[in-house]
């Protein structure tokens, strides 16, 4: 994939958030007036990211991506996110994201300073037909938070990404 993901989390959350406000308005007037639950989406601007060591072996690589709440108040993250490969100018590299189960989406609570992580896989070794290296070095990501349009900034760690720029990306957890 390329820069479009972010794009089509966009398209997915904008119709996902009109269905939303379809099926409120149909909600009998009581309903709608109801108290909101303590859990008010993190916003991008009260997130900032970080990248773990990366793990090796047998061409395999794995961190974790992890968003944590700088502001002063409590936000929750539920879902997976968005992610683009960058080199120093900023410039996108390919990215081809692919969504894993393990662990699926969970509501997670973060208070001031707690956070919560995505884990990562992608390969080091050349697929048929990319040379050596693979592509360009990646020095960044564009990371976009579950339910979010703005992007952050993150340094990249984790070297060459192989087979089209190739990760594999869990939901937000703890731990």
């Amino acid at each position: 994939m390329n820069r479009h993901i972010g794009t089509r989390i966009l398209q997915t959350s904008a119709g996902l958030l009109a269905a939303g406000a379809l099926a409120g308005s149909a909600l009998p007037a009581h309903a709608q007036d109801a108290p909101q639950p303590r859990d008010p989406r993190c916003h991008t601007s009260q997130l900032s990211g970080s990248m773990s060591r990366v793990d090796a072996g047998a061409g395999q690589r794995y961190a974790d991506l992890t968003l944590t709440n700088s502001s002063g108040a409590y936000c929750t993250l539920y879902g997976y996110g968005g992610m683009q490969l960058v080199d120093d100018a900023g410039n996108p590299l390919p990215t081809e994201v692919t969504r894993t189960d393990n662990p699926g989406p969970t509501l997670i609570g973060l208070d001031p300073g707690e956070s919560a992580s995505a884990s990562l896989h992608w390969t080091a070794v050349p697929h048929e037909g990319e040379g050596y290296p693979c592509q360009p070095t990646a020095t960044g990501l564009e990371v976009i938070p579950p339910d979010e349009t703005d992007w952050l900034p993150v340094a990249w760690t984790g070297g060459a990404v192989c087979g089209g720029g190739a990760i594999d990306e869990s939901a937000y957890h703890q731990g």
